[in-house]
């Protein structure tokens, strides 16, 4: 058996020790508000290591904080090793993850405008909606949210026929809320010189 050199021995050690330190750097602490996505992250993160399933739970653990680890406790205790990360994914979401009628009473309630674009608008709608509305009634639903000049526009728009996407359209919001910004922006400059 050929054994390595002590520096060759040290140098894969600092190296395996990078390498995981700059793993840990790039995986969040866990999203309560959206466990389901926070998942898809560490798992993209961890796809390519070739590690245990324990020391993958213990990645997962390391991001929790002591009420997330209160919802698991039962599963730390209870659950073979080897189940753990499954059982523990499958907890925190049902957990924290609303119910598909809370979603939609937020869908419904919840949504404006305010300081986003109209393509993070859809973008967070069609989050919410999960697929359970069909575009055209997310069409009507965000076109509402739009400011009045910008729905007058689309709706004498050729560009809003239904033969246009809505992602298409809502690239065309932007543009509009973009100019009327830049508009004001320089009316308000030129009333009120320096």
């Amino acid at each position: 058996m050929e054994t390595q050199p002590p520096q060759a021995v040290a140098s894969s050690q600092a190296a395996a020790e990078v390498s995981s330190i700059a793993l840990s750097m790039r995986i969040p602490p866990f999203w309560r508000e959206n466990p389901r996505l926070w998942y898809h992250s560490f798992e993209a993160a961890t796809d390519e290591l070739k590690k245990s399933s324990a020391q993958i739970t213990q990645m997962v653990l390391v991001q929790l904080e002591k009420p997330d680890i209160e919802q698991i406790s039962d599963i730390l205790f209870n659950v073979p090793k080897e189940q753990q990360y499954q059982a523990i994914k499958e907890r925190l979401i049902s957990v924290y993850e609303e119910s598909d009628s809370r979603q939609f009473q937020k869908f419904l309630s919840e949504m404006e405008l305010v300081d986003q674009k109209p393509t993070q608008l859809l973008r967070r709608m069609r989050n919410l909606a999960r697929d359970k509305i069909s575009d055209s009634t997310l069409r009507m639903m965000w076109t509402k949210l739009l400011p009045a000049h910008v729905r007058s526009v689309l709706a004498v728009s050729k560009q809003f026929s239904f033969q246009t996407t809505l992602e298409e359209l809502a690239m065309l919001a932007d543009k509009m809320i973009e100019q009327t910004q830049e508009v004001a922006s320089a009316s308000l400059k030129s009333t009120n010189p320096c």
